[in-house]
C-alpha cells in the first residue's frame, strides 16, 4: 500500500475493496496507468462509492439489511466526510453530477434484488455543496408521449448526470416494464426516452449510455449493451454472463463492471444482493469491455466493486 497522496494528484480510480481481508469494504485508490500495482488506503467504508468534481459519496449501511439505517456520507478531495444524511433500506446505486454539486443515491426499501417481484427502491437527489436532500424522484412530475405518466408502482433506480450537471438519467420501472427517462433538477420533472433500459450509465462524451438489458425468459438475467442516444438504437456487449451492477466508463471506448469472483455471475445477483444485505462478505471483480460490441471481456482489478475513474 502507499499513500493516499502520492496517488490522488494523478489520474486514478476510486472502488470499494471486497478483498476477503481485514480492509474489506474500504474505499481504495489505484492509478490508472497500472491498476492494482499501486493501491491507497482511505478512512472511508461503503458499500458504494460514487466521486466527480471534488465531491464524493459514500453510501453504507448498518447490520440490519434491509431495515438498517443506511447513510450517504459526502466527502470532500481529501476523502474526509462533510456531511452524513440518514435514509434507510440497502445501499443500492449512487452518483455525482460532473461537477460535484448533485448526488443520487438508491436504497432498496423492500425485497433486496432487482431480480425479485415486488421489489422497491427509494431515490433521491441531493445538494453536495449543502448535504440537503433536495427530492425523491417518485416526486417528479413523468411525461410520456407528451402526456403526464402515472402509477402507484413506480420505482426509480439508477441515476446517472448529464455533462450540464443539471440534468439526469435514470430507470423507471412500473407494470413490469422499465423505462429510461431524461430528468431536470431544477423542475424536477421527467420525460421517458425509451423501454427496456436499466442501471443507464453515460459516456464521457455523452453520446452513449452503457446499461444492463434484461434477457428474454422466466428466470431473471441481464446482459450489458450500449444506447446511441441520438439514434436511440443498442447493440449488446461482448460480456454474456449475467451482470447486474451500474457499468461505468473508463473512456469513451471502455465499459468496466463487477462481478463475483469464481461465480460467472454478477455480485448484485439475486443470491449475492441477498447475502450482502444479509451481512455476508463478497468477492468481486472489476472487468472491463470494449463499448462498440467487439473485443472480449479482460479483468481490470481484483478486488474491487463500485469503481468509477476521478473526475476533477
Amino acid at each position: 500500500m502507499v499513500s493516499v497522496a502520492s496517488i490522488r494528484y494523478r489520474p486514478f480510480l476510486l472502488f470499494r475493496s471486497t478483498a476477503l481481508n481485514k480492509d474489506y469494504g474500504t474505499v481504495e485508490l489505484t492509478t490508472v496507468q497500472g491498476p492494482g500495482q499501486e493501491r491507497a488506503l482511505t478512512a472511508l467504508r461503503c458499500e458504494r462509492v460514487a466521486y466527480a468534481g471534488g465531491r464524493g459519496i459514500c453510501l453504507s449501511s448498518g447490520a440490519g439489511g434491509l431495515f438498517s439505517s443506511t447513510r450517504a456520507v459526502v466527502f470532500d478531495a481529501d476523502f474526509k466526510p462533510l456531511y452524513t444524511i440518514p435514509l434507510q433500506g440497502y445501499p443500492s446505486r449512487t452518483s455525482v453530477s460532473r461537477d460535484g454539486h448533485y448526488g443520487a443515491t438508491t436504497d432498496f426499501v423492500g425485497a433486496d434484488s432487482y431480480a425479485t417481484a415486488g421489489f422497491s427502491t427509494r431515490t433521491f437527489i441531493f445538494d453536495l455543496r449543502t448535504g440537503r436532500k433536495l427530492f425523491d424522484l417518485e416526486q417528479m412530475q413523468v411525461y410520456r408521449n407528451g402526456s403526464r405518466f402515472e402509477d402507484a408502482d413506480f420505482n426509480f433506480w439508477g441515476v446517472t448526470f448529464a455533462l450540464d450537471n443539471t440534468h439526469f438519467y435514470a430507470t423507471l420501472g412500473s407494470d413490469n416494464q422499465t423505462y429510461l427517462v431524461e430528468g431536470d433538477v431544477a423542475t424536477e420533472v421527467a420525460t421517458v426516452l425509451r423501454t427496456g433500459v436499466e442501471c443507464p450509465s453515460l459516456s464521457p462524451d455523452g453520446k452513449e449510455i452503457a446499461f444492463k438489458q434484461r434477457n428474454p425468459g422466466s428466470v431473471v438475467t441481464w446482459r450489458l449493451s450500449v444506447l446511441d442516444l441520438a439514434t436511440m438504437q443498442a447493440h449488446p456487449l461482448a460480456e454474456t454472463r449475467d451482470v447486474d451492477d451500474q457499468a461505468a466508463w473508463l473512456d469513451n471506448s471502455t465499459v468496466a463492471y463487477g462481478l463475483a469472483q469464481g461465480a460467472g455471475g454478477s455480485a448484485g445477483s439475486t443470491s449475492g444482493l441477498s447475502e450482502m444485505s444479509a451481512g455476508a462478505s463478497i468477492a468481486t471483480d472489476t472487468w472491463e469491455v470494449p463499448a462498440d460490441g467487439g473485443g472480449h471481456p479482460r479483468m481490470l482489478l481484483a478486488g474491487a466493486w463500485s469503481l468509477v475513474p476521478a473526475q476533477s
